[in-house]
Order: C-alpha cells, then sequence, then structure tokens
C-alpha cells in the first residue's frame, strides 16, 4: 500500500486503532507497487540476551520506563525501560506498583542505532510488540521468553492487530521516494509479508 506524504497522519491515525483497521471491508485492495529494495517478506531472528546486561526478570524502578505504558487489564502492563547503555521490555502483574524486565536488551545506545525502539503495544498479555525511531520491529508472542527482531528498509511508524487477529505494521520506506509500505504478521511478528489489501488480510 503506498501513501503520499500528505497522508501519513492518516496512516498514524490508523494505528491508534485497530477498530478502525478493521472496518474497512475484508478483501478490498488498493493498488500493487514495490516495497523498499524488493523487500516483500521480512524474517525476524531471535534476540538472544547480550553480555553485561540485564537478566530477564531484573526489577527495575518506575523511574526508569520510558515513554507509554500499556495495559491489557488491571494488573498487566507493559513498557519500555532504560537501564545503563540498553532500552529492554519490562512488565507488571500488579497494575503498575512493581516492574521487571521482560526480555533481552532490544537495543543498546550508540552500538546499535538502527535496532532503536520508542513505543511499544500489546495485542493481549503473550503477544507484545516494540517499534519506533529504528528500523525494527521486536516482537514475542510467548509472554517475554523469546523476542524475535525484523528489520526492515525503512522506519516502523505503527503497529495494529487487524480484525483477523493479524499484527499490521505500517513502514516509512523514506529510502523509496517517500512511500508507506503495509506489512502483514499471522504469526506475532516472527514473518511479515507486504501486503496491499487494506486493513491487511
Amino acid at each position: 500500500m503506498q501513501f503520499s506524504r500528505s497522508t501519513r497522519m492518516g496512516a498514524a491515525a490508523l494505528g491508534a486503532g485497530a477498530i478502525a483497521v478493521g472496518a474497512v471491508g475484508a478483501g478490498a485492495s488498493v493498488a500493487a507497487s514495490v516495497p523498499a529494495a524488493g523487500q516483500k517478506t521480512v524474517t525476524a531472528t531471535l534476540i538472544s540476551q547480550g553480555p553485561r546486561t540485564l537478566a530477564p526478570g531484573t526489577t527495575v524502578r518506575p523511574s526508569n520506563l520510558v515513554g507509554q505504558r500499556v495495559f491489557t487489564d488491571a494488573g498487566h502492563g507493559f513498557a519500555l525501560a532504560s537501564v545503563g547503555q540498553a532500552q529492554y521490555p519490562a512488565a507488571t502483574s500488579n497494575g503498575g506498583r512493581t516492574w521487571t524486565t521482560s526480555g533481552p536488551a532490544l537495543h543498546l545506545d550508540a552500538a546499535q542505532a538502527p535496532f532503536a525502539v520508542t513505543n511499544i503495544g500489546a495485542a493481549g498479555q503473550r503477544t507484545v510488540f516494540a517499534y519506533g525511531s529504528g528500523q525494527v520491529i521486536d516482537t514475542t508472542g510467548d509472554g517475554g521468553k523469546h523476542w524475535y527482531r525484523a528489520l526492515f528498509n525503512g522506519e516502523p511508524m505503527a503497529v495494529v492487530r487487524n480484525a483477523q487477529g493479524h499484527l499490521v505494521a505500517f513502514v516509512d520506506g523514506e529510502t523509496s521516494g517517500g512511500a508507506t509500505w503495509q506489512y502483514v504478521s499471522k504469526n506475532g511478528g516472527r514473518t511479515w509479508r507486504y501486503d496491499t489489501t487494506v486493513g491487511g488480510s
């Protein structure tokens, strides 16, 4: 799907609510075009724990949390935590009273600029995703036991869940004349495929 720069705010607004995506009729299609550098499929790789980084389950202070906090119910929530020179996924099960890291470091400052993440979202207690500022979407489908990194030829602007329960990402392909590309993952972020169907299928 290709948007002009003037409609990017519309894409971001669409990313703000899965209801808007789900309201689009299934099967509606738009003109096909080729994504940046022919990147039609993006396969994620497992993120391993780096040396001298916090282990999953490490308690972090609320002052370490950055950006928004996303709650799936009254008790369970997710955020990004910045500790030392790294950013981690963090989770709470008691409404935000305490937080622990829920995966490996997703980004190391300076050393991994393309891997930067600034936004977090959740499609339930087990499927959590982080994106923004860099070229990656990091996802877990098992509540943080395993995290996967998908590297795009552009900057992910929004990630939402569509009416079918799949993740939909809008990627800003600035290297391709300002186009915005839509990718859909049907397996919780392990594989992303370029899709021209409005709202993904």
